[in-house]
């Protein structure tokens, strides 16, 4: 692991959300402490928006690391919840279990608690991530939930999308009182140099200059200055670095991981997702699948869905690999509109994609993953895209 070879006390750009890691030189430090100054004032609705790999989910984990203690913090992670599936997941998170005094029904055991933590003066927050991907029924129910008169601070983190979304809502008549939309940029050109800095200084770095100046222009030509790319990148670069015997990343590294990746250009990432309307009604859609072996026999096939599904033998990973070979956080697969990587989380043993041993790589149909005495096998299967 290059973390040896740069005498790093741990990984600089891995890609799992960490508060440490969070560049408050940068849009992030202003929209932190609007949001720690919404948690203050009280209940209601707050809109966090950003495009993807902004960092939005890293805010989420800085914000419930502060107030968790001192107020009651629940986080939804799975915008794929019905309605009575948030009310529950909501209750579990509270401690309001069907056993506990009070009522049976989850809606009102919820309504019970905010009541009574508002008589003591205390807030509690509800931390939505991904809920531009959440249903008009999910959406609506936690629009309700921050509009009651005894109501918890609800921040719904998304995508631009979920702007719209709310004010469809808001157009047929659901309460949507926003306390305020908090907008996340992307990294500026000159704040990408400060980025890569700070995050090489929290892993140990000690001011040493890891890469070449000229790379930045480099980097931000293939990233567009979002920090979920510039760490894809970055990580794969320092990986050729230790393979070509340098202590710096240069040009040629940046040039191998991009080729690597597969990746084009952030411009042209840009214009081919926006096309016209026509255009993206021709395009087909592609839904990422993965086949789970151990020692050779099938146990099962999931449908990947955006986002990030850590692979792992600990009870609370997304996909749960049930060995004494696999690390509790082994890997994660994060999935986009575009592309599916798997990425190493640190673990002990490693991943091997196609016989060789990776911490990063972009999935292609038919690639195989070895984690322990586990496979995973990536596939693809088109489907019609929607305009």
């Amino acid at each position: 692991m290059y973390t040896d070879w740069f005498k790093l006390r741990k990984l600089p750009f891995r890609l799992r959300p960490d508060p440490e890691f969070l560049f408050l030189d940068s849009e992030a430090g202003p929209v932190l402490e609007a949001m720690r100054s919404a948690v203050t004032a009280g209940h209601g609705l707050l809109c966090l928006l950003g495009e993807a790999g902004t960092g939005k989910t890293t805010l989420l984990h800085a914000l419930a690391r502060e107030r968790q203690g001192s107020m009651a913090v629940a986080r939804v992670q799975q915008p794929s919840l019905t309605p009575a599936e948030l009310l529950d997941a909501l209750c579990e998170q509270f401690g309001l279990t069907p056993s506990a005094p009070g009522p049976a029904n989850p809606a009102a055991r919820l309504a019970e608690f905010f009541a009574q933590e508002a008589r003591q003066g205390r807030n509690v927050l509800v931390l939505v991530d991904e809920a531009h991907r959440a249903s008009t029924l999910m959406l609506r129910a936690l629009i309700e939930l921050g509009s009651r008169a005894a109501s918890p601070l609800v921040v719904l983190a998304g995508e631009p999308a979920l702007s719209n979304a709310l004010a469809t809502l808001g157009a047929q008549g659901a309460p949507v009182n926003l306390l305020g939309t908090l907008q996340l940029p992307r990294l500026q050109p000159s704040q990408v140099s400060g980025y890569l800095d700070f995050r090489l200084g929290v892993a140990g770095n000690n001011g040493r200059v890891l890469f070449e100046p000229d790379t930045l222009a480099e980097i931000l030509r293939y990233t567009g200055g979002t920090p979920q790319l510039i760490n894809v990148l970055c990580d794969s670069a320092m990986n050729y670095a230790e393979a070509h015997n340098t202590q710096r990343v240069g040009i040629p590294e940046i040039r191998d991981a991009v080729q690597d990746l597969k990746w084009v250009e952030f411009s042209a990432r840009t214009t081919d997702t926006a096309g016209s309307a026509s255009q993206r009604a021709l395009r087909v859609a592609v839904t990422g699948e993965i086949e789970v072996l151990h020692s050779g026999r099938q146990l099962r096939r999931l449908t990947l869905k955006p986002g990030k599904l850590v692979v792992g033998r600990g009870e609370e990973t997304g996909l749960r690999l049930d060995s004494p070979f696999v690390s509790r956080q082994h890997c994660q697969l994060i999935t986009t509109a575009e592309e599916t990587f798997v990425q190493d989380l640190g673990s002990t043993n490693g991943i091997l994609v196609n016989g060789d041993k990776r911490r990063m790589h972009r999935l292609a149909p038919g690639d195989k993953i070895v984690i322990g005495d586990h496979t995973l096998i990536y596939r693809e299967s088109p489907q019609p895209a929607h305009a």
